[in-house]
């Protein structure tokens, strides 16, 4: 009987969709090392069995957890309104940007300049993964969820223990950007998406206003 299931490389479909490959390990009892690019190669066996619950030291969060089949997934993230508006994100990549404001005083005669630190700026993920609809269906459901939560005014919290390291205990943040890029191809059940999210630390902003 011939089988009618159809697989997709979300690998193959990351890098078509946002030009970049991310973290990728060979398929079981593949001769090749566990390889994120060219020329990068990690030799030591991993030592940790198949549905093993890492966590972080400081925080006690899970950086992974096993999926519906079975199969190990790293770094999920989960956006949270509500318990209405919340979506489990598991097909995704998370970049992190931090800076600073620095004010610079220039020096007489001397070469540089003097460095102060003003402040630190709100610190933004970058997330850039698939909505999976399940049954070969489009994720329709999913979708509209996160719609929804774009457009929610009430707090919103991100959660996860990679993006937790960088996050007070609310885990508030405020979702700036929401894209669904153009697709092309038949996998009409996944869907690609990438939104900007930073931090919201200040809740009350009468304690912050400045007479001039």
């Amino acid at each position: 009987m011939m089988s009618t299931a159809t697989i997709f490389d979300l690998h193959k479909l990351y890098q078509t969709y946002f030009n970049k490959t991310p973290y990728y390990v060979t398929p079981k009892g593949s001769e090749k090392p566990l390889t994120q690019d060219v020329g990068y190669s990690i030799q030591a066996q991993n030592p940790r069995k198949r549905g093993t619950i890492v966590k972080t030291k400081s925080q006690d969060q899970p950086l992974n957890k096993v999926g519906s089949y079975g199969q190990d997934i790293w770094f999920p993230i989960t956006l949270r309104v509500d318990a209405k508006l919340t979506i489990d994100l598991d097909a995704v990549t998370v970049g992190v940007n931090l800076s600073k404001t620095i004010v610079r005083t220039s020096v007489s005669e001397r070469k540089g300049t003097i460095k102060e630190c003003f402040g630190v700026d709100d610190y933004k993920f970058n997330v850039k993964g698939f909505l999976i609809g399940s049954d070969r269906m489009f994720p329709e459901d999913q979708v509209v969820l996160l719609k929804q939560i774009f457009e929610e005014t009430k707090p919103l919290e991100l959660h996860g223990g990679y993006v937790e390291l960088f996050l007070d205990k609310s885990c508030r943040v405020a979702m700036t950007a929401l894209d669904f890029p153009e697709v092309e191809g038949k996998a009409v059940n996944i869907r690609p998406f990438t939104m900007s999210l930073e931090t919201d630390y200040i809740e009350d902003w009468k304690g912050l206003i400045v007479n001039f």
